[in-house]
């Protein structure tokens, strides 16, 4: 691809590159980590939580650069290459998409240092860890995206470990890690987790030809198209119900349970899915449900615990 002299990087171009668009979702985290801090931990911190969230917000946008310049990188089909891949649709200069990448990556550093001064060296470790898997998401010989593991790590990294670290540095330093601790967090986090693992197995399942081209065996390739979505519904279902049974024993309010009753409407609106799954059209409806369940979970524990507990 050849270089441009001219001007490339304009909102619409850094728009489709980083997905910012998606920092919102980076913020709802964050709110469950302050209102787990609050519910169980009696105590929070907002400028350790802030500075935490704006680490992980300009992380997000430099794995998302990266996500687009090592998948076009490694890319073989060319309908990707020159439709999906956001920088070959574009026609990008390649070398600028990688400088972007890193410059992210450096300021994304700032607020995490400050971080690490204001509480403890552990935080610094857990900040490696993440930065570690975010970046070899895609880069690298072996990428974690075109493995079976790949579905399970976003899931788990989003829906648990960027809150668990948000607990902790809201709470430092009255929070020891132990597995008790570890363990309670995990459970709050448990549901997320499960509908999260069931929205990325649903995306690899709609792009398991174009991944098999590209080289990428995620779950969705052992597991095949029609297994697939059967699991991804089971999950959904799993997923839903879970805080019924959190309620019960007590490990969240139980208030909270009233999201599982957004089951119904899920089951009934998602059935042109998996009748006809589509990526540009069915699984956005897939996409939006499981999203309002995730807002939903949040806003109601986060409710629970700042204006009822």
């Amino acid at each position: 691809m050849q270089e441009s002299t001219k001007l490339w990087l304009t909102w619409p171009t850094f728009y489709a590159l980083s997905e910012i668009y998606q920092v919102p979702l980076n913020i709802i985290w964050f709110i469950l980590s302050s209102a787990i801090a609050y519910h169980e931990f009696h105590a929070i911190n907002l400028i350790n939580i802030l500075l935490c969230c704006l680490d992980v917000m300009i992380f997000d946008l430099a794995v998302n650069v990266a996500d687009n310049y090592f998948d076009y990188r490694h890319g073989k089909d060319s309908h990707f290459l020159t439709v999906s891949n956001p920088v070959g649709r574009l026609k990008l200069p390649i070398k600028k998409v990688r400088n972007l990448m890193i410059i992210l990556y450096l300021i994304s550093i700032i607020p995490g240092i400050i971080l690490v001064v204001r509480t403890h060296w552990s935080v610094l470790i857990l900040g490696v860890i993440g930065y570690f898997v975010g970046i070899f998401y895609t880069a690298g010989k072996f990428p974690i995206n075109a493995t079976p593991f790949c579905e399970a790590v976003v899931a788990f990294f989003i829906s648990f470990f960027i809150v668990f670290v948000g607990v902790y540095v809201a709470v430092y330093p009255h929070l020891i890690i132990s597995f008790d601790t570890i363990g309670q967090i995990f459970a709050i986090c448990l549901p997320l987790m499960i509908i999260f693992y069931a929205l990325q197995l649903a995306n690899n399942v709609c792009d398991l030809e174009e991944d098999l081209i590209n080289g990428r065996k995620t779950m969705a390739s052992f597991v095949g198209k029609k297994r697939g979505f059967q699991v991804v519904k089971v999950l959904i279902i799993l997923g839903m119900i879970m805080p019924l049974i959190l309620a019960v024993t007590h490990l969240i309010p139980s208030i909270t349970s009233l999201v599982s009753l957004w089951i119904f409407p899920t089951l009934r609106n998602t059935h042109n899915f998996f009748t006809n799954p589509n990526k540009e059209t069915t699984y956005l409806h897939l996409l939006k449900e499981l999203s309002v369940f995730l807002i939903l979970y949040i806003m109601i524990y986060t409710f629970c615990t700042f204006l009822i507990i």
